[in-house]
């Protein structure tokens, strides 16, 4: 594995763990140097050459070498089992940290780790209640466990359990004085849309507009707040998706559908095909602008401008599926004019497709569409759409 976020992990661990406690443990087992003796034992080095270069399984390898020679290598076990969850052998994680606190002497701020790890073993087996209630017990020890209120959020995301996801990241926040105004904002529109699906508008709506007090990025707030308005109030829908194209203009492909209809039902449903052309002059690059304008020609009976727009988009994205099966299409539906399919096949000839590829920004995850938390790393509004340059002519 290369994941740059489990790469971080790790040596953070290798950091924190080993540097700051080896020490202290040297003195507390005896070691007669000052150095524990694992430290001097070829496969620690090793391990830990092979953990920095991102091999983490030979890394595996040695660093089981090392406490199969040294039990007493707290530090190294707790490493280790660290690392065995982060590769997904998560089975032989929780051995180890179930090996750990069998032990009698383990410091406070020792056994509270292994615990909190233990509750991520359990989480990522999907042993839900042992991990709640691992994870509990170690907060009860140590209210101020950054790990474990960590894994306490993650835990709360997963089971969908936003209001207490929100107050653990509350806590969070305070004990580390950090801005997590973002994060608080994504959980409140979660909060919002599931008060929205169960009929409760009012709460929906107190939560999206607190969402968007936190963060006015927080893009599903603002299309919460226009799904709400969207049946009886129209014209303050469209005021919403058109500040949320203002705020992230790069994310206005994901108000289209809504936005159009909105214009159509507040009776102004000409407004759609401006803002498009607003978008296009904006950025000559934007294929979503110019496929949803050509759509709405489309269905306008315009077959000639849409198929004109398309063509121009396939001409500097030629990569992109979704604009080639919309102009076999309108192809079709004109006719198969050969000025046409001549210059779609120019066009076509250059592809390399894909389709709509979104990319995690902190783990490198990809999704065909836009996430807001994403499913691997589980970081909040990390997902960018990747833009990709036309395969070059030979």
């Amino acid at each position: 594995m290369t994941d740059t976020a489990i790469l971080a992990v790790i040596l953070a661990g290798v950091a924190g763990i080993l540097a700051g406690r080896a020490w202290a443990a040297a003195r507390r087992r005896g070691g007669a140097s000052g150095r524990p003796s694992f430290r001097t034992s070829a496969h620690y080095t090793q391990g830990l050459h092979y953990l920095t270069a991102g091999r983490f399984d030979l890394a595996v390898s040695e660093l089981t070498k090392v406490v199969r020679e040294d039990p007493d290598a707290i530090e190294v076990l707790q490493v280790l089992g660290t690392l065995l969850c982060e590769t997904g052998h998560v089975e032989r994680a929780i051995e180890v940290h179930q090996r750990l606190l069998a032990r009698n002497d383990l410091t406070r701020a020792e056994r509270s780790h292994a615990m909190a790890a233990l509750g991520t073993d359990f989480r990522r087996a999907g042993f839900l209640d042992r991990a709640t209630s691992t994870l509990e017990e170690v907060l009860e020890r140590d209210p101020k466990n950054i790990h474990a209120l960590l894994e306490m959020q993650r835990l709360y995301e997963e089971q969908r359990r936003w209001r207490d996801a929100y107050d653990i990241r509350s806590r969070l926040a305070r004990l580390r004085k950090s801005d997590d105004s973002a994060v608080l904002g994504h959980l409140q529109a979660e909060i919002g849309r599931e008060a929205l699906e169960r009929g409760d508008r009012l709460s929906a709506e107190r939560a999206f507009r607190t969402a968007s007090s936190m963060d006015r990025a927080v893009f599903p707030a603002l299309l919460g707040l226009a799904d709400l308005y969207a049946t009886d109030a129209p014209g303050k829908a469209v005021a919403v998706l058109e500040d949320a194209i203002r705020i992230a203009p790069d994310r206005a492909y994901l108000v289209f559908d809504r936005l159009a209809q909105a214009y159509t039902a507040a009776g102004e449903a000409n407004r759609f095909a401006s803002l498009c052309e607003d978008l296009i002059r904006h950025d000559p690059r934007d294929w979503r602008a110019r496929l949803a304008l050509a759509r709405s020609l489309t269905a306008e009976g315009k077959q000639e401008e849409a198929l004109g727009l398309l063509l121009r988009a396939l001409e500097t994205n030629p990569q992109v599926l979704l604009l080639h099966l919309e102009t076999w299409r309108l192809l079709r539906a004109v006719g198969f004019d050969k000025g046409a399919v001549a210059s779609y096949l120019a066009a076509a000839e250059q592809s390399l497709f894909y389709r709509d590829p979104h990319l995690c920004t902190a783990c490198r995850y990809r999704a065909d569409g836009m996430l807001w938390r994403c499913p691997h790393c589980h970081e909040w509004n990390t997902f960018v759409e990747e833009r990709q340059t036309p395969a070059a002519t030979g």
